[in-house]
């Protein structure tokens, strides 16, 4: 039964005020005997009544601070603070004289022709020389070879799958649109779009999550196209995690490189990937921008207020164009730094510490109790400096747009900068309110964090972060080492990677999609610190069995090609690990192969088309049997279709068959 939500704010002045007339005379030993409003010892008890009544209204309520309080003593988050939009940008730069431009990281550009909404560079970017398309001016595009020119399929972006997923040496090649013969001064920036799943968030997104093993290692070299040179870069950043997600890859180049050397080869020894990475889109000269810049307060306008202050708790310093956009401070008090947190419910008299106040645009510092009180020197120019970040929020999210421009302090060295935005610009988010993260706790109460049961470590495995898991099974008492015996304490879990199914018959389509080695470390490392200290945790990818099935069709189908291509097609997607079984979220675990079963699934897909008379099943190779037993699979696997054989059988006859 559910409790009802207790009430402090129960007794009211008037009940208040009636027991103690009440008690008057017993307590006076009956010396006080004027009970009415004009006596002053009434006047007195009614005033201590009032007080009382607005302390219980107090008892009764939860202030934000309280709030914040508990949710830090839960372990939980307090209400997050705004969040700034990402973005992708390409540079554009022009300059009068042929050297190659380097515009530096913290660079600000906008969109916005107020000059509110303004972006700055996460990274330095050379902005390298491009070819012209002569057709219509625009940059020429990156070519791309894996088995065969994939230049097409990149231009219509229809996915370009760079690597097998068969654990064999793999390797594909890229011819940058770049032009001349010009020397870097920087890395190259590249940004690669791949067709991903959500859970593997884009590196430039604030969902992203970092530190996940690459599913495969990756060598990056160059080569010039024109004469076969090739060699290593000198050092590589992959923002992709090694193809697993869209981000941004900066290779520096070695002494000597030009842009004549502008073909990049991309190769591994194992191609260990759960399905073949498919590119998108890839472009040169990009860096990721997000809604934030940053600006230093000091001299006149500070030393203004704080000449002001008295010395009383709760000063404000408000900063310069702040309000409504304040995002991060630093600040640095007579020879000090103070440091910001998110309330003053655990800080003592000697911490140096301040709230910052986003509405406000101010840095509120503390009252002597819980954060200390800042004393400044009084001399004219006190020594504070506040180094801040305004912007963050929703009014950073915008789509494509090629319109931006940087703003007026851009240094002249770097030339006319323009840039295109080449990905939505996506995260901002408004300050959590309280009541929002009272929600979020509450939620977050009933998430599972612990490994106890076998449910437990299939949620905890399907929702790693930074993976794409689509599937899990967990066997308790399923031990590697002893394949024929259970062993307590052991927990092995299998899991299915997510695979894209929209297309089955794309020469990369992955029938049975197994996790890589990055998957399988990720969701170990995750287990391993979510078990309990008695149990020892396995996890491996699934058994897979290969299914054979033969269909008979009575009668004589007009168009047997149409007739077998849909009877494969949907037994196909019945037996899938991932959409296949009557719910069609993936086969279950271990469940057996009923001809029942496989009949009524190609019969509902067939219509009117044919008429089913019989299903044989044949696993690992075997011929197909026919007989109606079912197919027992063990736990832990699952079947993939390998090939449906049909044949056309005499139709029955009206009682045919008996007596």
């Amino acid at each position: 039964m559910t409790l009802p939500a207790p009430k402090l704010d129960d007794l009211t002045w008037a009940d208040m005020m009636a027991a103690v007339r009440r008690r008057i005379p017993a307590e006076s030993d009956g010396t006080w005997t004027l009970h009415a409003p004009a006596d002053p010892g009434v006047t007195l008890l009614e005033l201590f009544a009032h007080l009382l009544e607005q302390r219980l209204y107090w008892l009764d309520q939860a202030p934000d601070a309280l709030v914040v309080a508990i949710l830090r003593l839960l372990g939980l988050e307090p209400p997050r603070p705004a969040r700034p939009a990402a973005t992708v940008l390409r540079l554009s730069a022009r300059q009068p004289d042929t050297a190659v431009p380097v515009v530096p990281a913290g660079t600000a550009l906008t969109r916005d022709p107020t000059g509110r909404v303004v972006f700055t560079l996460d990274d330095d970017v050379t902005v390298l020389p491009l070819a012209v398309d002569g057709a219509d001016g625009a940059d020429a595009a990156v070519t791309v070879w894996t088995d065969r020119d994939r230049t097409a399929d990149l231009r219509a972006r229809r996915g370009v799958a760079l690597l097998a997923g068969d654990g064999a040496p793999a390797q594909a090649r890229f011819t940058l649109p770049l032009t001349g013969a010009e020397p870097a001064p920087g890395p190259i920036s590249l940004l690669l779009e791949l067709d991903a799943p959500a859970a593997s968030a884009a590196s430039w997104l604030p969902r992203a999550v970092d530190g996940v093993p690459p599913p495969a290692e990756l060598t990056w070299s160059w080569f010039r196209p024109d004469t076969g040179l090739s060699g290593p870069f000198e050092k590589v950043e992959d923002g992709t995690g090694g193809l697993r997600r869209s981000g941004i890859v900066r290779l520096h180049p070695p002494a000597g490189w030009t842009t004549r050397d502008r073909g990049v080869t991309v190769s591994t020894r194992a191609a260990t990937y759960a399905t073949a990475p498919l590119l998108t889109a890839l472009a040169v000269n990009v860096s990721t921008a997000r809604h934030r810049r940053s600006y230093t307060a000091r001299g006149a306008g500070l030393a203004e207020q704080i000449h002001a202050w008295l010395k009383l708790p709760g000063q404000h310093l408000v900063l310069p164009d702040a309000a409504g956009r304040l995002l991060e401070a630093d600040v640095r008090l007579a020879g000090d730094d103070w440091s910001p947190v998110p309330d003053f419910t655990f800080g003592t008299p000697a911490d140096r510490v301040y709230l910052l106040d986003r509405t406000e645009g101010a840095v509120v510092f503390g009252d002597g109790l819980t954060a200390r009180i800042p004393h400044p020197d009084p001399a004219p120019a006190p020594d504070v400096v506040v180094d801040y970040v305004l912007g963050g929020g929703r009014e950073g999210n915008g789509g494509l747009t090629g319109n931006w421009t940087a703003t007026p302090d851009t240094p002249a060295e770097i030339g006319a900068l323009s840039a295109a935005n080449l990905v939505r610009a996506e995260g901002g988010e408004e300050p959590e309110t309280v009541a929002a993260a009272r929600r979020r706790a509450a939620a977050s109460l009933g998430e599972v964090t612990r490994a106890v049961t076998a449910d437990d470590f299939v949620t905890l495995a399907r929702t790693t972060p930074g993976v794409a898991v689509a599937r899990a099974h967990a066997s308790p008492g399923e031990h590697p080492g002893f394949p024929c015996d259970p062993v307590p304490g052991a927990v092995t879990v299998r899991i299915v990677p997510s695979a894209p199914r929209t297309d089955p018959d794309r020469e990369d389509f992955a029938a049975a999609p197994r996790p890589d080695p990055g998957m399988l470390c990720a969701v170990t490392a995750r287990l391993d610190e979510a078990r309990l200290l008695t149990s020892e945790v396995f996890v491996r990818g699934p058994r897979y069995r290969d299914v054979t099935l033969r269909v008979d069709l009575s009668g004589g189908p007009a168009d047997r090609a149409r007739v077998s291509g849909v009877v494969t097609a949907a037994l196909r997607r019945f037996l899938d690990p991932l959409v296949g079984g009557e719910e069609q979220e993936g086969w279950p675990f271990g469940e057996a192969l009923r001809p029942s079963a496989v009949l009524r699934a190609a019969q509902r897909a067939l219509g009117d088309l044919a008429d089913v008379a019989g299903v044989a099943i044949g696993l690992d190779g075997a011929d197909p049997r026919e007989d109606c037993d079912e197919v027992r699979l063990d736990a832990g696997e699952l079947p993939v279709l390998r090939s449906v054989r049909t044949r056309v059988v005499p139709a029955a006859e009206p009682g045919e068959g008996l007596l």
